[in-house]
């Protein structure tokens, strides 16, 4: 029998056969899946997480912060979303996937977390979504994927400690107060402090007794990223003229605390200032080492007598001698 059809034609039929075998077998394991009413076969996510987040590295704190994300199936069917969760200078948890069914939404947690020293600034984390099945099958084509970014602030932070050396106990009025504190700073920035020092007398009073001078130089601190430690060398001239004894402490404050009411019991320079006492050349005639001892509150009646008496046995003497004079005459 003669071939009817020309051999183009033929060629023409079995190109286009060939190609819907193809088609077939590439969405053929979506053809069930096509929803009758809605047509939405192909995978679909989208991801949206909240933008800014700050932690806290201060010594103390948890280092940590929990933020979210959003995830959107926008398909017709239930989708397996991988996650991954990623940054460079920031540990991150997160679940790895997810189960999503269509046309839900789905919130996931990342918690961040951040070393102590990690320098004060603006970070990122990535935050990936795909899809890898669509109602329990692996699609061979059409994957979907979504990613979005969490801005996260390292807060800035300085931490100094000090310790006050050795110093002060019992002077004398117009002596100097020394001493000396070592400081020890943490910081994730670039900053400076400063430290002062402040008199507190017994009674609790803050205020600066009249007299005493400060002749302390600056203690200013420079504190690099990372911290640093420092030393600082206080003085304190105390009123010669003081008229009686003062009682307190020294206490060393960084700028910007308040000053106690009353003196610490640890780390503070305790003092007792006395007035200067009165000598006769080298003889101390008071003060708790002069030879009064304990009696020294009550020298200057006891050198006033000591004196009265010293006057009268001299007129005593004068008058003796004059009557001798006029009797020998």
């Amino acid at each position: 029998m003669e071939n009817i059809y020309p051999s183009e034609v033929s060629a023409g039929v079995m190109s286009r056969t060939t190609l819907v075998l193809v088609f077939m077998l590439i969405v053929g394991p979506f053809g069930m899946l096509i929803p009758a009413a809605s047509g939405q076969f192909l995978p679909d996510i989208t991801i949206e997480c909240v933008g800014n987040v700050e932690v806290d590295v201060s010594p103390g704190s948890s280092r940590t912060a929990i933020t979210s994300c959003e995830l959107e199936n926008n398909s017709g069917w239930e989708e397996e979303v991988s996650l991954d969760i990623d940054s460079e200078d920031l540990d991150t948890t997160g679940p790895e996937s997810v189960t999503i069914e269509a046309g839900e939404t789905l919130t996931i947690s990342i918690t961040i977390s951040a070393g102590q020293n990690l320098e004060a600034g603006d970070y990122l984390v990535n935050v990936s979504a795909e899809v890898t099945s669509v109602g329990g099958i692996i699609p061979a084509l059409g994957l979907a994927s979504d990613t979005d970014e969490i801005g996260v602030t390292i807060t800035e932070f300085t931490n100094c400690d000090h310790t006050v050396g050795q110093g002060g106990g019992t002077l004398e009025a117009g002596q100097i107060i020394s001493f000396s504190i070592s400081i020890s700073c943490d910081s994730n920035t670039d900053s400076t402090t400063k430290y002062s020092a402040r008199l507190v007398d017994k009674s609790g009073s803050s205020a600066w007794p009249s007299g005493f001078d400060d002749q302390s130089p600056q203690c200013d601190v420079l504190i690099p990223d990372g911290g640093t430690s420092a030393n600082c060398q206080f003085q304190i001239l105390t009123p010669s003229n003081l008229d009686s004894t003062w009682e307190g402490c020294v206490v060393v404050l960084e700028n910007g605390a308040s000053v106690p009411k009353s003196c610490p019991s640890s780390n503070v320079i305790d003092v007792k200032i006395e007035p200067k006492s009165i000598g006769i050349g080298t003889i101390d005639l008071t003060g708790n080492d002069s030879i009064f001892g304990e009696y020294s509150d009550e020298a200057p009646i006891i050198i006033g007598g000591v004196a009265v008496v010293l006057v009268l046995a001299i007129i005593g003497i004068t008058m003796s001698r004059r009557r001798r004079r006029l009797l020998d005459d």
